[in-house]
């Protein structure tokens, strides 16, 4: 069956605040609750046209698609022994959870297309679209922007663990776009021991080692994003009252050194599950260790995500010139902090590089992605495409 060409706006990364309010209003601004109508970064869906070259057999349509809730049911786990004999002839396609970005929400139709495409790859796959506090539309839109990252992480671990699905299959795949990135590889190290086992673990764009700058507002009458601007640009970004709130200040890094020190005591998230402050949290490390495959989706022409780089995990030094370190040149790789070096020496950390701006997708892009990072339990992986490596 030939698909449609698909380019989704999936997530607006972190918002970059220039204007300024005095500190006090601007916090002041974090106590309300957004009114729907102020919330103006909805999701957009984008239509590129259809690459002609190699063109891709698709599978054909299969069942009907299953989202959230249980509507059926995978086979639990089976023991080691009966394993080796059964995963052969079990086609069944392990579950799918995906993590929207900033200005998202679950119910969203560019994650319904996601999900919808998964479902024609691999026919019969459970897709999961996660909300990080449980609500929909614009409630889950105001969460991605609002909140404490490490209250919803948690949130989002007892979901998945108590959905009946998910708590019974062999383990899960998971797609994280832009912020919904790190948040799931947060997941992996902060819940991997208990909550359902991710086996693929695939990030588009995402900031893991952290953003420099934020994104400029789109309009001059989104008062949210102005407003959150005030608090990120006038010098309060490192108050607890900000990092336990606004969802971007928790993996803002900085450019200078006083912002990279007031980062390492600061952060809410990030500086955590980077294992970056003195005492290393052993757990993580064997936790994103013990994932088959972390495919980490880099933009060419990003100009979203300041530096783009951080999708790959490299350091940017933005003061001296634009100088980058590679994730194997840096200490959290040699010393293992998370685990990143481990699981590249068995095979399992890939680097992927597609064209085009953050979170515009071509179908075919997407199609390769999943049809060889998803599928069956018993699926065997076999190495990266050359030009895809960095």
């Amino acid at each position: 069956m030939q698909l449609k060409s698909l380019s989704t706006l999936l997530a607006l990364p972190a918002v970059a605040f220039s204007f300024a309010y005095p500190p006090s209003e601007a916090e002041a601004l974090l106590e309300l609750q957004p009114a729907d109508d102020t919330i103006a970064l909805s999701p957009k869906l984008v239509i590129i046209p259809e690459v002609d070259e190699e063109p891709l057999e698709v599978p054909p349509q299969g069942a009907t698609l299953t989202r959230v809730g249980p509507q059926r049911a995978l086979p639990a786990q089976k023991p080691a022994a009966e394993e080796e004999e059964t995963d052969d002839e079990d086609d069944t396609p392990l579950p799918v959870v995906v993590w929207h970005g900033l200005g998202d929400s679950a119910d969203a139709e560019g994650l319904k297309e996601v999900a919808e495409l998964i479902e024609q790859v691999h026919p019969g796959t459970y897709t999961y679209l996660i909300s990080a506090t449980g609500a929909a539309g614009s409630a889950d839109r105001q969460a991605s922007f609002f909140g404490n990252v490490t209250r919803q992480l948690d949130h989002v671990c007892h979901a998945l663990a108590e959905d009946p699905i998910l708590r019974t299959a062999p383990a899960i795949d998971a797609v994280g776009f832009s912020q919904g990135g790190q948040f799931l590889r947060g997941y992996v190290e902060r819940c991997g021991g208990w909550a359902p086992r991710v086996r693929s673990l695939v990030t588009f764009g995402s900031q893991h080692n952290g953003i420099a700058e934020f994104q400029k507002c789109a309009s001059p009458t989104d008062w949210v994003c102005r407003g959150a601007n005030a608090v990120l640009g006038g010098g309060t970004v490192w108050s607890d009252f900000v990092q336990s709130r606004l969802v971007p200040a928790q993996y803002y890094r900085g450019e200078t050194d006083d912002d990279r020190a007031n980062y390492l005591e600061h952060s809410n998230f990030l500086a955590d599950i980077n294992n970056e402050r003195g005492a290393k949290n052993a757990t993580y490390a064997e936790n994103l260790a013990a994932l088959d495959k972390f495919v980490m989706v880099l933009f060419d022409d990003d100009r979203t995500v300041v530096p783009k780089e951080t999708g790959w995990f490299a350091d940017v030094n933005m003061t001296g010139g634009y100088a980058v370190t590679p994730l194997r040149q840096r200490p959290i790789y040699e010393e293992d902090w998370i685990g990143l070096k481990r699981l590249d020496e068995k095979g399992g950390l890939d680097f992927v590089r597609l064209a085009g701006e953050h979170m515009q997708l071509l179908d075919d892009d997407l199609v390769r992605l999943f049809a060889k990072y998803f599928g069956p339990a018993g699926k065997k992986f076999g190495a990266s495409w050359p030009k895809w490596e960095p």
